[in-house]
């Protein structure tokens, strides 16, 4: 069996939750409003003028860039996520979410009394530089391939569990939302991993599943650049 690597978020993501329960064991905290979205709903665009700050209480958003005819998505925030409406991003909730929100003033006078919440931002903000460098290098050096490989080599050395047959990876994300994060389409997605069950990398184990038999054949389908 291939080795598991231990992902350094996994701790970040368990103090988040923690924090954010904390948080809020006494109701709303002071200062911030509760705002609900449904799914497909619009939080904040570039050309808004709103600079607030908000923490997702409960459901998935992402962060994305768009153009004319492509979307680029940065990142998905979940619960115990901090972000703030103040970037040139659209944010949409991709499911019903509970977002508590606050103005960036008033936020920064609570940063300055309450460090604990600095780890959480850097997480995040963290998260989100590196999933943009990701998405850089890919697109400049990667085809959609090797995208896919690298993004279900990530997600398994994070997540996978350990089987007789390989890994079990948990898909968190429906195949329009992994087609976003690789810049590529649905379409495309869909069609790799029905090639690469037919070669034996991989199979299905119902909707939100997929079985990695090997890191090490994943890891050949996305080769470092050269350069």
């Amino acid at each position: 069996m291939d080795a598991i690597q231990q992902h350094p978020t996994e701790k970040a993501s368990r103090a988040a939750e923690r924090w954010l329960q904390e948080l809020g064991r006494s109701g709303l905290p002071g200062g911030f409003e509760q705002r609900e979205l449904g799914k497909g709903g619009l939080l904040s665009t570039p050309s808004a003028a709103s600079n607030q700050v908000f923490i997702v209480h409960s459901g998935r958003l992402r962060v994305y860039l768009a153009g004319e005819n492509r979307e680029l998505t940065l990142t998905f925030l979940e619960a115990g996520d901090i972000y703030t409406t103040h970037t040139p991003t659209y944010v949409e909730a991709v499911a019903p979410s509970t977002l508590w929100l606050i103005d960036t003033a008033s936020f920064a006078r609570k940063l300055a009394s309450d460090p604990s919440v600095t780890p959480v931002m850097m997480r995040v903000l963290g998260g989100m530089l590196n999933n943009a460098v990701k998405l850089i290098e890919d697109l400049a050096f990667r085809e959609v391939p090797a995208r896919l490989a690298r993004f279900l080599l990530g997600l398994a050395n994070r997540r996978g569990l350990v089987c007789d047959e390989g890994l079990l990876v948990p898909l968190d994300l429906g195949l329009e939302d992994i087609a976003s994060l690789l810049g590529t389409t649905r379409q495309s997605v869909s069609l790799l991993i029905n090639q690469w069950e037919r070669e034996g990398l991989l199979q299905r184990q119902g909707r939100r599943t997929l079985l990695v038999r090997s890191l090490r054949a994943l890891a050949e389908r996305c080769p470092d650049p050269v350069g």
